[in-house]
This record gives C-alpha cells, structure tokens and sequence, in this order.
C-alpha cells in the first residue's frame, strides 16, 4: 500500500463507524429520538429519494475539484449529521439531517472510486477495490457486533453511543485521508474543464447499457439486508437470532475472501466475472423461492448455504465491477462516468425496499422469481455489450484473458 496507508485505514474505521449505527438506525429513531417506525422509516426513505441524482452533480465535482477534497469534504459533512441526529426529535427535522448524511454518502460514494483510480494505476486497480470492499466488510461486522452490546446494556445511552461513535469514525477518516499525497491532481483539473457535462458519458451508450445492468445487480445486492430478514422471519418463521446469523456470515466471508477473490479473476474478463454473479445470484434466490418446502430440521443449514451461494456472487460482482467502471473512463471525464454509475446503486437502493414488499405481498416466491428473470436478462445485456466496451475495461492489460 505505500503512501496510501492512510486511506485503507480510514475505510476500515469508516466501516467500523458504519456497523456501529446502520443496523440499529430504524431503532434509533424510535427508540433514542421518540419517533414511531413508520415516521423513521418515512424520513430515511425521503431523504434517500431526494439524494438519488445526487451522484450526477457529485461526478462534475469531483472532476473539477478532486476526488480527495470531496472525501474530505463529505466525511466532515457526515460527521456533523450525524452528531445532528442527537437533536432529532420530529420528522422535520429527520429529513433535513438525513438529507445532510443522504447527500454526503453520495458525494462520498462517487469520490472513492475516484481517489482509488488516482493512488492505484492500470493493473492494480482491481486488487485495491478488492482490498477496499474487504475491509469495509469486516469494518461493518466488528462494529454490528459492539452496537449489539451498547444497545442492550446501555439503553437509550447507548443509542446515542452509537451515532456519536460513527460521527467520530467519520472525523477521523477525514483527518487521515487529509495525510494522503495523491499524484497528477493538476492535468486533470485541466483537462475536466474542456469536456461538456454529462453528455459525454451519456454519449457511451455500451457504458450506459452496464449501468442499466447494474441497476439490477444493486438490487440483487440489497436483498441481504433488504429482502432476507423479513423473508427468514416473516415467511420461514426462523428466529430472528438466524436472520442476524446469516448477515454475519456474509460480511465475514466478505472480509476473509474478496482479496482472494480479486486475485482468482484477474485473469478473466470483468465482463465474464459480472455474468457468473449474475447467475450465482440467480441460483441462490430459485433455492430461497423453494426454502418453504424446505424441512424444518434442515432450514437452517439450507439457509447457511444458499448465504453462501449469495456471498460468493457478491465478491464476484465487487471483484471487478468498480475497476470495470474506471477503466471505461478516459482520465479528464472518471468521476462523471462513476457518477452515472452511482446513479444506478442510488435507484437500487430507494426501490428495493418497495419493490420486495409489493412482491412479497402477492406470494412469498414472487421476489426470487423476478430477481432471477431480471439477473438472466442483465447477464445476457452484459455479454452483448462486452464486444463495445473499452479493451481495458474488459480486462487488466498485458493478460491473456479468458
């Protein structure tokens, strides 16, 4: 890692500050601030639907201003709501504190994979968002795991605990990604300012037909927290204990494997690694639509495994999805590529949530069903568009791909 040393540490304490409140946030609000579910959930939901265009606005920025100040940026925004949600006590002031934290992340989101093209060149960039993902991953378990403590023994004191604490992380992640040297800031800053707005990434239609794509894998990406709880709990009548168990599972094998997993498809095209997730997740979601014919005794361990099934597609979608999007883009343009990228993940993440409860309601199997239609379809879009896409896109140079 080198220089960037400070970087990989402030995105394992941002991950650590992560777990310590997205798993409780809900409760959070109700519980700590004295609202009912549905008005926090109504809050969070708002703030998050005004922030989805978001990440086209923060594409420009960070090309004209640099990914690092919009790090810096965004994590002290992010620090300052969160310590705002120790006021919250309404659902006005919910949304306007969420769409602080809402409009940050999504600043934040774009300007990572941003600063991680700039401190890693042509070939390297898959192993460090491998490694990112990764500790990320296990930043998020360590930090679910305390918040459980806190929440139990502390109380409402230990709510609060919890948003302080990922203030905090947030604070400390900007001081130490203000440490990091960042190379070649000022050909780009340059060159961003002879290229229009966003047509010019709209204008790559093989690029825009992956960010289609992705649409559907950020769903399929949500359902771990979205869509499976309810379905373990409400549907299977599992404890909720098992709910929490698989979610564990996922992010240790998430921490434990993504490197290895980078490394495994290094030799293969990006591309191809997008359609074996695509199908791993389609696998995994048919055996969750038969889970209910499933024996009692053995539903647990069937869980385990489809869990499993789903992790692995997950590490393949991460393995290369981010270097994929950075290598299509030339240098002056990176952060509006990422931007209509992110575009695609802010979607998903709004319309997951409603989509998996309209679908519930009709028949428990109607969620797997039709995520499993849409992978086949965003897999088959995949490999049309593998030929139109940039070489280096495709795969790492100076390797014989597969």
């Amino acid at each position: 890692m080198g220089a960037a040393r400070p970087f990989a540490l402030a995105l394992a304490i941002d991950g650590f500050g992560s777990g310590l409140f997205l798993p409780f946030s809900l409760l959070y609000f109700h519980y700590a601030a004295g609202l009912s579910l549905t008005q926090a959930g109504l809050g969070l939901s708002v703030a998050m639907l005004v922030a989805v265009p978001m990440p086209l606005l923060a594409g420009v920025l960070v090309d004209r201003a640099g990914p690092k100040r919009i790090m810096l940026l965004s994590n002290a925004a992010r620090a300052a709501g969160f310590l705002g949600y120790l006021l919250v006590h309404d659902l006005g002031a919910l949304i306007a504190v969420a769409l602080l934290v809402a409009v940050s992340d999504r600043l934040a989101w774009v300007a990572h994979p941003a600063l991680v093209a700039e401190i890693a060149g042509p070939g390297s960039r898959d192993r460090w968002f491998g490694l990112t993902t990764a500790l990320r991953c296990a930043g998020l378990g360590v930090g679910g795991l305390l918040a459980g403590v806190a929440v139990s023994d502390l109380g409402t004191t230990g709510y609060h605990a919890l948003a302080v604490g990922n203030a905090i992380s947030f604070a400390v992640a900007a001081l130490l990604i203000g440490r990091l040297q960042v190379p070649g800031r000022v050909a780009h800053e340059v060159a961003s300012t002879e290229l229009g707005g966003l047509q010019v990434v709209l204008a790559d239609r093989p690029f825009c037909g992956v960010v289609a794509s992705n649409l559907v894998f950020g769903i399929a990406r949500t359902a771990i927290l979205v869509g499976v709880p309810v379905y373990t709990v409400q549907v299977l009548k599992a404890p909720a204990w098992l709910a929490g168990a698989l979610y564990a599972t996922y992010t240790a094998m998430v921490a434990l494997g993504q490197t290895s997993m980078v490394r495994r498809l290094e030799r293969h095209r990006r591309t191809r690694a997008l359609m074996l997730a695509a199908v791993l997740w389609a696998a995994s979601f048919l055996l969750l639509a038969g889970a209910p014919l499933v024996p009692r005794m053995l539903l647990a361990s069937f869980l385990f495994v489809i869990t499993g099934v789903y992790t692995t597609a997950v590490m393949a979608h991460a393995a290369v999805i981010d270097a994929l999007v950075v290598e299509a883009a030339p240098d002056a343009a990176r952060a509006r590529y990422v931007g209509v990228y992110h575009l695609s993940w802010a979607v998903a993440n709004a319309a997951a949530p409603g989509l998996f409860t309209i679908l519930l309601a009709l028949r428990p199997s109607s969620p797997w069903v039709a995520l499993t239609i849409l992978l086949v379809v965003a897999a088959m879009g995949v490999w049309m568009l593998e030929p139109r896409l940039r070489r280096s896109a495709v795969r790492l140079p100076a390797r014989a791909g597969v």
